[in-house]
């Protein structure tokens, strides 16, 4: 019983898209829902929209976790992984492109953080919330590695068969 089992396609750059599309909205969503319990807006708000802002959160986690499965495997989406013996040249340069930018974003990010923290200290209500706190470091820890692969399937265009 030996047979063949079809190679599956590789998406495309449309549907690399969609996917990298899908975890940024989950991403946001989730953020969004964080920073709402961190000021408070969600303690303040009415008790009927308690339910569908944690049914957006569980939509949003669902996301996330789609787009991570995906960009944890760039193979599955014909793209390098840097750590491949077959790489070229034109290859080698993109995955270092994809690093940098990926890199200079998250240092922006640092730095508009230590500015916060520079002016406005502890007094922030965010410190008075762990679980919103904890919320954002979550969603920091599913970015911060995926980020040069959600760059790449984004920029990569289609491989030519």
């Amino acid at each position: 019983m030996n047979t063949v089992v079809p190679v599956r396609p590789l998406p495309t750059q449309a549907r690399r898209r969609q996917i990298v599309t899908v975890y940024a909205a989950g991403l946001l969503t989730a953020l969004t829902v964080f920073l709402l319990r961190l000021n408070g807006s969600f303690d303040a708000a009415f008790e009927a929209w308690r339910g569908p802002v944690l049914a957006t959160l569980v939509l949003a986690t669902v996301a996330i976790l789609a787009g991570v499965a995906h960009l944890a495997f760039p193979d599955r989406l014909g793209l390098p992984r840097a750590d491949a013996a077959y790489l070229d040249e034109r290859q080698t340069l993109r995955i270092a492109q994809a690093n940098s930018l990926a890199y200079r974003w998250v240092v922006k990010a640092l730095l508009f953080g230590v500015v916060l923290f520079v002016f406005f200290g502890t007094s922030l209500p965010a410190f008075e919330r762990l679980d919103g706190l904890q919320g954002v470091a979550l969603l920091t820890l599913l970015f911060i590695p995926f980020l040069p692969t959600a760059i790449l399937a984004w920029t990569e265009p289609d491989t030519v068969e």
